[in-house]
């Protein structure tokens, strides 16, 4: 059905939800989350989370899409040249009828309220300014971090204010020059990008629900390897 079939259409967000729902329950769908980032990682998260009904999202991003996003981000040509977060919330709400918050500047401060913070970001720089920011807020309940290259996924979901955590989470913090520069014709794939995205979807979930989440997670796309570390958490988290 096209959009302008749609227009006027009356859908209950609920019926919707009908086949998820004794899975992902509607009182956790309003927990206010933060992505940074709207890329690869970023822009499917988004249209995830927002599948799965989640109704209070911000996303930031400053760039416009360009045509070798088409590979494996969630946009269509007809965006290209456009900025990415104006671009992303017209797709959401078009797969979705939820409309996210969004904001076409660079990230300074983390939105009031925010739970979960995602670090959507294709830089070592940035993650520490959000990581910086995340660190020791008593506001922020969970710090998610999914990195990829074209066929590894890696992630850590951290408690920002757990010393065990924070020491954890820093000592992989090394700087843009130490890190691997992938050639410009191996960089990703969307099923690499769907892959983790749906990790830090099921993290999300886990979370929220005050189930046992995964902490970090390894894996080895290309020879089809993965490693998770959960950890055991009792109360529920809202």
């Amino acid at each position: 059905m096209s959009p302008e079939k749609e227009e006027g259409l009356v859908i209950n967000l609920d019926d919707c939800l009908i086949r998820q729902s004794s899975l992902i329950p509607t009182e956790i769908l309003d927990a206010p989350i933060t992505i940074i980032g709207a890329g690869a990682i970023g822009s499917w998260t988004s249209l995830m989370l927002h599948k799965m009904g989640m109704t209070d999202t911000t996303i930031f991003d400053f760039d416009d899409v360009e045509v070798e996003n088409m590979n494996s981000q969630f946009y269509s040509l007809r965006n290209i040249g456009s900025p990415k977060t104006s671009s992303l919330k017209n797709n959401i709400i078009n797969f979705t009828g939820i409309e996210p918050k969004i904001n076409n500047s660079r990230f300074e401060a983390i939105p009031e309220n925010t739970k979960i913070l995602i670090s959507a970001v294709d830089n070592m720089a940035t993650r520490k300014q959000a990581w910086n920011l995340a660190k020791n807020n008593k506001n922020l309940g969970l710090f998610i971090d999914p990195r990829m290259a074209i066929e590894f996924a890696l992630m850590y979901a951290i408690d920002p204010n757990s010393e065990k955590d924070i020491q954890t989470y820093e000592n992989t913090l090394y700087s843009d020059a130490e890190s691997v520069q992938e050639r410009c014709t191996a960089k990703s794939t969307v099923y690499t990008a769907n892959l983790l995205a749906a990790q830090v979807c099921k993290v999300v979930k886990d979370y929220l629900l005050g189930n046992p989440y995964v902490r970090i997670l390894q894996w080895d796309i290309a020879n089809n390897v993965m490693k998770s570390y959960p950890n055991k958490v009792n109360k529920k988290r809202k």
